[in-house]
């Protein structure tokens, strides 16, 4: 049987990061509670494939990022999981806002998705911190990848994982933001 990294440890760090980000500091209520699935991995080639069409019927911006327990794995392309952030473009200048992020333009597309960048970065950065704080290995995440509703090459992971969680929150009566991670299992410190 395949491990995975444990969902009551990782998606309780995820929504509560959200929650303090967007409702409390940048004052943006919740529509509706968020919701998390479990979703079978596609892919192709040895990599996640990123589709926003499996997820929300408009145009979004997606950043992901990978997960390594070192430079070394980071060097030889051994990611032991990924991160990937959707924000739907109708409110992605507000949600951008509530983060506390500068937002450009918002009629530029690689502008917003920059953007959309720097809020993966947050995400995983808070991730990586949560899962240090209950004691497991710090890990190492690759730069943001930035795009428009898909990301053609997809994203590293680690191959043995077959499932990702995938959480939706709700803001400005949309499904304003979809997060979905997946993780192998991490040693402890």
């Amino acid at each position: 049987m395949v491990k995975k990294f444990d969902p009551q440890i990782v998606n309780p760090i995820i929504t509560g990061f959200m929650k303090e980000l967007l409702t409390t500091t940048g004052g943006l209520e919740a529509s509706q509670p968020h919701e998390i699935i479990a979703q079978p991995i596609n892919e192709y080639e040895g990599r996640m494939c990123v589709h926003a069409s499996e997820k929300f019927d408009t145009a979004v911006y997606i950043a992901a990022t990978s997960f390594y327990l070192n430079q070394a794995d980071m060097q030889g392309h051994r990611a032991r999981g990924a991160l990937v952030v959707y924000v739907d473009t109708e409110v992605a200048e507000k949600i951008f806002k509530a983060a506390g992020l500068q937002v450009p333009y918002d009629e530029d597309d690689q502008s917003m998705m920059t953007t959309g960048g720097t809020l993966c970065q947050m995400m995983a950065g808070a991730l990586k911190d949560g899962l240090a704080a209950a004691g497991f290995a710090d890990m190492l995440a690759s730069p943001p990848c930035v795009y428009k509703n898909s990301i053609p090459e997809g994203v590293a992971f680690s191959k043995e994982q077959k499932e990702k969680q995938v959480i939706f929150f709700y803001f400005l009566k949309h499904k304003a933001v979809a997060i979905e991670w997946t993780l192998a299992p991490i040693p402890k410190k």
